[in-house]
């Protein structure tokens, strides 16, 4: 029997599980913090689960459909999940924490199945071109893809994004799109050809959800209440009845490392050599240690850059890492659609189409667009006055064009997010400093400035008019696609500034059997999405693992 450790219990964390389970010989043990949804929101959401829409009661329905409660004056509110912020709760993975204005300090998740609880479910994988300029090629990874694809739901539609990302796996259909959606896909056909020649594709949204069983009531951005959106937990919960599988809550994984080489016993009393974990237990505070055969590290980008920076014996004080930044660009539409509020039991809001605009026309150097309907949210983001009673005339014509899209910039394109660190006295973690490489008040990317350039070039053919004095570009980390503090590199590669890169199986110089498998071993972060990448990069790992592999780190 071959011993395993999972830190976290996110979408990597989630991949690697999925993979080790396939063998029989494999035990796995998942060391979490496991933050929950509170019981008396968890019981809502279990009496609306059992009825139908039409059944609900509306106190029930105001306890979980809470909308995203703004941080800091101007930039884009954080979600809540059925009515709470428990994917955010500070369970002792952000103490310690700094940001500068502006960056994002909510970068670590407590809970069990970490941000795939808030996420936008966006599932595309990176392009072939992406993986050129990888240690791992497209062929190597591509499997892995679709291994993934076989646990988390897809809901596509085969259009011209295929093109640079297929589809990788069998969707079932979108849900019907709203009309505005309807109405650029339309005009998009009319335009195709003109479109495609400026590097512009639009297609439809590819959603980790099952969507034949969506019955549209609307709360996708809430929370699903019948729980049709994938969240990592799924796959833990579905996992945790095998007798392989045993996983541990309520632990702050603060020192991971490898024993055995020196000569002193492990667990089961030889001398091989075995990672470990050690972490304090958040209800009595007592510090247990952990001890298997293979450590995989899924704590997302910064919870596993810290553990790794407070575990090393003379990690750089600084480190950086690259980040897909993203912006917010609201549209207004000359032609209205039917007031989006008036249509109860028709939509659903999750993002519908997407826009791609590719500067180099094989996928690689793109910047993508999620663009989405109307949601409460939009409403509640309006200037006060517009949500006055006497105004409601001109408030419905406001909501009846208005979308918002959800960009991304690829790393290489996006300001980097630096990592100062310090080493605390009587702390469990390193202190962290996180900023923007760029500075406070930067000017804005240059590939920003051409994308908005490109969008209002097309504004005319979509009828998609970028409204410039309300985008926003997010500070650091805001994006949460971000990642590459010890990034893959090839036989003989070595990274500018820290010099800490991992092997392909995400091994660090220091340690063979210790595997860090989530965005933080990414060596670039494309524009499109984040997390089906993470997944399929961790089952490869685990896999490769599984097959022998990763022999002794060279």
């Amino acid at each position: 029997m071959t011993t395993n450790l999972i830190i976290g219990s996110g979408p990597g964390a989630a991949a690697v599980a999925m993979a080790l389970t396939q063998q029989p010989r494999q035990q796995v043990t998942v060391l979490d913090l496991g933050g929950r949804l509170e019981p008396e929101h968890r019981s809502t959401l279990d009496r609306l689960a059992g009825e139908s829409p039409d059944r609900w009661d509306a106190a029930d329905l105001n306890r979980i459909s809470a909308q995203p409660v703004a941080q800091v004056k101007g930039e884009l509110p954080q979600k809540r999940s059925y009515g709470s912020d428990y994917p955010f709760r500070d369970l002792g993975q952000l103490a310690g924490l700094a940001v500068t204005p502006g960056a994002n300090g909510s970068v670590v998740s407590s809970a069990y199945g970490g941000f795939s609880n808030v996420w936008g479910a966006q599932v595309m994988p990176f392009s072939r071109s992406t993986f050129d300029h990888w240690p791992i090629a497209w062929e190597e990874i591509e499997p892995h893809y679709k291994s993934v694809l076989q646990e988390v739901p897809l809901a596509a539609e085969p259009d011209d994004l295929a093109d640079l990302f297929p589809l990788l796996g069998p969707a079932q259909s979108l849900p019907p799109p709203a009309p505005r959606t309807i109405e650029v896909l339309r005009r998009y056909e009319r335009h195709r050809s003109a479109l495609r020649a400026q590097g512009i594709t639009v297609g439809r949204a590819r959603l980790a959800f099952r969507a034949h069983e969506c019955v549209r009531c609307g709360l996708c951005m809430t929370g699903c209440p019948y729980s049709l959106i994938y969240s990592a937990a799924q796959t833990f919960d579905t996992l945790r009845r095998k007798d392989q599988l045993t996983y541990h809550p309520g632990l702050l994984v603060f020192e991971i490392g490898q024993t055995g080489a020196d000569g002193s016993t492990g667990v089961d009393g030889s001398d091989r050599v075995q990672a470990f974990a050690r972490a304090r237990d958040l209800t009595t505070g007592r510090v247990h240690e952990f001890r298997a055969d293979r450590l995989f590290i899924a704590g997302g980008g910064l919870g596993t850059t810290r553990l790794v920076l407070g575990s090393l014996p003379s990690p750089p004080p600084i480190i950086e890492m690259g980040e897909s930044v993203q912006f917010v660009m609201p549209f207004l539409s000359r032609r209205p659609v039917q007031d989006p509020r008036y249509r109860t039991g028709q939509d659903w809001t999750l993002n519908q189409f997407n826009l791609l605009l590719d500067f180099g026309a094989d996928g690689y150097d793109t910047s993508q667009v999620h663009v989405y309907p109307y949601n409460p949210a939009f409403l509640e983001a309006l200037p006060a006055v517009l949500r006055r009673r006497a105004l409601d005339p001109v408030t419905s014509q406001v909501l009846r064009r208005i979308s918002v899209g959800l960009g991304y910039l690829p790393s290489w394109a996006s300001p980097r997010v630096r990592v100062t660190h310090r080493r605390v006295p009587g702390a469990d973690l390193p202190a962290l400093t996180l900023d923007s490489a760029a500075g406070p008040g930067g000017e804005p990317p240059e590939r920003y400035r051409a994308v908005v350039r490109r969008l209002l070039r097309i504004a005319p053919k979509l009828d998609l008019w970028p409204v410039l004095p309300a985008a926003q570009l997010s500070g650091a980390a805001k994006s949460y696609h971000f990642g590459g503090s010890f990034p893959h590199a090839g036989p003989g590669e070595a990274r500018a500034g820290s010099g800490l890169t991992t092997d392909r199986w995400g091994r660090l110089p220091a340690w063979d059997r210790v595997h860090l498998v989530d965005g933080s071993v990414f060596p670039s972060v494309a524009s499109t999405t984040f997390t089906l990448t993470v997944m399929a990069n961790a089952h490869r790992i685990a896999s490769e693992v599984l097959t022998g592999s990763a022999g002794p780190n060279g």
